[in-house]
């Protein structure tokens, strides 16, 4: 039985950085990886994956060895085969495993027993050239999975590597087939750079090959524009934000996934904001039209967890009341007691370290953050009733329900 570590972390170790998690190849197939571990369990139907677990929710996953399915005669068949793979559990050798992944940094196997690295597809000198390359043909790779077009971006800007030329041509000819991919897959790809330190180069590069006007046209637009409140640098207080995001993430400081997807909206309502009141402050009740019109179609498209959703909502509601000094009346301090107020303070601090406007206004809602916490913690201010419950709809219209 052979078993390699596979891909991303073999990458991450030749060029001295921390894998985030480590994945195994193996020529064992899934039920025979499962009769060897007590702690291991099978996920996936298309593609069939063992899952080692171990404490503290610490995961391996192990894989068996694949080939691309074998491709029907004929032209058109042929054609049509290498877009559309039927079947993922077709098992093959470790050359064949490598020659099916995205890119050639990711193609690397590593042999624990006598620590050699096995190299199928030229893995190793485009480790040393600092180059993203596709293994095979960039037009093919790419219309079997546009998803592949974000990760190459993404991983030229976490890597601070170069594009090869032939797969940068090949995004700008098939960036409109992202849309095509599962709304989750792309969203991860985009929470993965927003998480990561290095959301600026990304959705930057986003936007210079086409990618963000293919996926966030609303958001696209804006940045076009440029933004009043924030005329230095490139333009728009959006690009400060993420240059902000990426600093604080490489201190690691982490926020949670609903406040880095808010930084995609805030820049479209901003602007229909300022059109909205040009001269003056929104009313309530019509910023909270603006925001439900912005977020929720977006949220729907980008497959967002309805509770992101709504705290996104909540949080863009509130956090510009903060740009008020909090004081004694219960109308300010009542913000402060908000389910989403945590995020819309770190939404807060993120913009005033981004424009240097509004830092001490920052510290007094922290204190007043604070001193609501420890009396919380003490009991002398009671904690907020949790939200009702939602009502599920039950399936088959309005008749009574049906015993079990």
């Amino acid at each position: 039985m052979k078993a390699y570590l596979v891909g991303g972390s073999v990458r991450d170790l030749l060029l001295s950085r921390v894998p985030k998690d480590f994945d195994i190849g193996t020529d064992a197939a899934p039920q025979a990886v499962r009769r060897l571990f007590r702690n291991c369990r099978l996920i996936g139907r298309r593609f069939r994956l063992a899952h080692i677990l171990f404490a503290e929710g610490k995961v391996v996953e192990v894989a068996t060895f694949r080939r691309r399915p074998d491709v029907p005669a004929g032209d058109e068949a042929a054609g049509a085969a290498e877009l559309l793979q039927t079947s993922e559990n077709t098992f093959g050798t470790p050359r064949e495993d490598a020659f099916r992944r995205d890119f050639t940094i990711n193609g690397l196997f590593y042999d624990i027993g006598d620590f050699s690295v096995i190299d199928y597809v030229g893995g190793l000198e485009d480790l040393e050239a600092g180059l993203i390359r596709t293994i095979g043909d960039p037009d093919i790779r790419f219309r079997e999975d546009p998803v592949r077009m974000m990760r190459a971006v993404e991983f030229a800007s976490r890597l601070g590597f170069a594009i090869t030329p032939d797969a940068y041509e090949a995004i700008l000819r098939h960036r409109k087939e992202i849309v095509k991919s599962a709304p989750p897959r792309v969203t991860e790809e985009l929470a993965q750079a927003l998480r990561g330190g290095h959301a600026l180069p990304t959705l930057l590069l986003m936007r210079e090959v086409g990618l963000l006007d293919a996926l966030l046209p609303e958001l696209a637009s804006v940045l076009r524009q440029i933004d009043p409140d924030h005329s230095r640098g490139t333009g728009h207080l959006f690009w400060a934000l993420l240059e902000v995001l990426d600093a604080e993430r490489r201190r690691g400081r982490r926020y949670e996934d609903a406040l880095l997807f808010s930084l995609l909206f805030v820049p479209i309502v901003r602007a229909r904001v300022r059109d909205a009141f040009p001269s003056g402050e929104p009313d309530p009740g019509k910023l909270a039209v603006i925001i439900e019109d912005v977020v929720s179609p977006l949220a729907l498209r980008m497959a967002l967890p309805r509770a992101a959703t709504d705290r996104i909502k909540q949080a863009l509601a509130i956090v510009g009341k903060l740009s008020h000094r909090p004081d004694a009346r219960v109308a300010s301090r009542r913000v402060a007691f908000r389910e989403a107020f945590p995020m819309a303070l770190d939404l807060f601090d993120l913009t005033a370290m981004a424009t240097g406007i509004g830092q001490d206004l920052v510290r007094d809602w922290r204190a007043l953050q604070a001193r609501i916490e420890r009396g919380r913690a003490s009991g002398e201010i009671p904690a907020p009733p949790p939200p009702p419950p939602r009502r599920r709809r039950r399936r088959g219209g309005r008749g009574r329900p049906r015993a079990s």
